[in-house]
């Protein structure tokens, strides 16, 4: 077992990884790809976040709506490529699009380093700057979380930790949305993540 993360995803299903490929394409995977492209986030607001820009969800009723599945994965990363802001030009990419609305560069990314067997990356999040997602190439399985030694390679350690839960109100001043502006924070080296508030709204 190499290095373990704890990563977090929403899922409506009964499982949060799939073995079987999306129909839509994501920024690391294109629709109808043979193997599945799998998303996790190493914050736990990080998945309210993407469903809330992926969703355009914008207002404290919309928040308050919200109703989801929420999952901790213990993922085996090792072997991933972490490639940040500062390093994206090694990569043939400008900062800008790790987080752009045009996929089409992660996408080629993404299929050169498949073809080179890299298992996954670590990368910057486009909707909650300042904190990283997981991408897993390749379909998955999930097992106990209490697992400590999958059966194999495809084996991920992962619980349910909410059903019909909602995120705090006050991501909705993190959360960087389709059409808005992403902070240059790859010019700005003491940029950092700060937590919103944790007070009940």
């Amino acid at each position: 077992m190499g290095e373990r993360v704890v990563a977090y995803r929403l899922s409506s299903w009964e499982s949060p990884v799939r073995t079987e490929p999306s129909r839509l394409d994501g920024r690391y995977h294109r629709a109808g790809e043979l193997e599945p492209t799998q998303y996790f986030c190493l914050h736990p607001l990080g998945p309210w976040a993407e469903l809330m820009r992926a969703r355009d969800l914008r207002t404290p009723e919309q928040v308050l709506a919200m109703r989801e599945r929420t999952w901790a994965a213990v993922l085996d990363v090792e072997g991933f490529v972490r490639i940040g802001f500062e390093d994206a030009r090694e990569h043939g990419l400008r900062p800008g699009d790790l987080v752009s609305t045009d996929y089409r560069a992660c996408q080629r990314l993404a299929d050169r380093m498949r073809g080179l067997g890299v298992p996954g990356l670590l990368v910057p999040s486009a909707a909650l700057p300042g904190t990283e997602n997981v991408v897993v190439f390749g379909a998955r399985v999930a097992a106990p979380y209490t697992l400590e030694a999958p059966v194999s390679a495809i084996d991920v350690p992962a619980s349910l930790t909410a059903e019909d839960g909602r995120p705090l109100l006050s991501l909705l001043e993190r959360v960087v949305y389709r059409g808005e502006r992403f902070p240059q924070i790859w010019k700005d080296p003491g940029f950092a993540f700060s937590e919103p508030s944790w007070a009940r709204g």
